[in-house]
């Protein structure tokens, strides 16, 4: 059975990347869940998937832009429904201590040093700090990114996000250190999993929703599964 990954928390029912999605994921008992980070203009790493405000947090303007007490000031829930009304963003360190330690955190980077200089730096620091190296698994497009994490700290398990299909997939992890894939479901089938299973890499599928590609992501004996609606799986 793939693993049950509750992507940006349970984000079909929740409002995503905020603590209350979070915790509707433990409760549904997924393995682990997926969220995005981006960098505050005075140094604080957030949970969020946008670079800007105003889809999911009542404010505007650009993350890098804004501090992290103007962040706090916003509400994270009410566009979702509102009975999340004063959901705020979290920080990563909030969502390390507030997750049961058994909860695998698959993190995103949205960008690494092109548009947030030494973020790769800050991430891992982070992590160290709070004892949390065992529960991560880093991913990004980023391949660059990705690629300066692991010359900083080889022990963490990195995922090599992709869309598309490329020539060489199974290369290109390797070339940036990555011990997994994170393809989009899309673009998988039996064969890109045997590759990659032959390489000695995971793979873990973004993002399944309906049942039927759910289904056929387990016949591709795919490794992981990353869901808006992990009860799903």
């Amino acid at each position: 059975m793939p693993l049950r990954i509750g992507h940006r928390g349970a984000a079909g029912t929740h409002p995503e990347n905020t603590m209350a999605a979070f915790r509707r994921a433990v409760e549904l008992g997924c393995d682990g869940v997926e969220f995005d980070v981006h960098r505050t203009s005075d140094g604080q790493i957030i949970v969020m998937h946008d670079f800007f405000l105003g889809r999911t947090a009542n404010g505007e303007g650009l993350i890098m832009a804004t501090t992290l007490e103007q962040l706090k000031q916003l509400d994270a829930g009410s566009w979702k429904a509102p009975e999340f009304a004063g959901e705020r963003i979290p920080t990563l360190v909030e969502l390390i201590r507030k997750t049961p330690a058994s909860l695998m955190l698959f993190m995103e980077m949205k960008a690494g040093s092109v548009h947030y200089p030494g973020i790769e730096e800050d991430v891992v620091r982070i992590i160290r700090e709070e004892g949390a190296l065992e529960r991560f698994q880093i991913s990004s497009f980023d391949h660059k990114c990705l690629r300066r994490i692991h010359e900083l700290a080889p022990e963490i398990p990195l995922g090599m996000l992709y869309s598309g299909n490329p020539i060489d997939p199974v290369g290109m992890a390797k070339a940036c250190g990555a011990s997994a894939l994170h393809p989009s479901a899309d673009f998988v089938k039996p064969e890109v999993v045997a590759e990659a299973h032959a390489a000695g890499l995971q793979v873990n599928v973004w993002t399944c929703n309906p049942p039927w590609l759910i289904e056929a992501m387990k016949l591709c004996g795919v490794d992981g599964i990353m869901s808006d609606y992990p009860d799903r799986i």
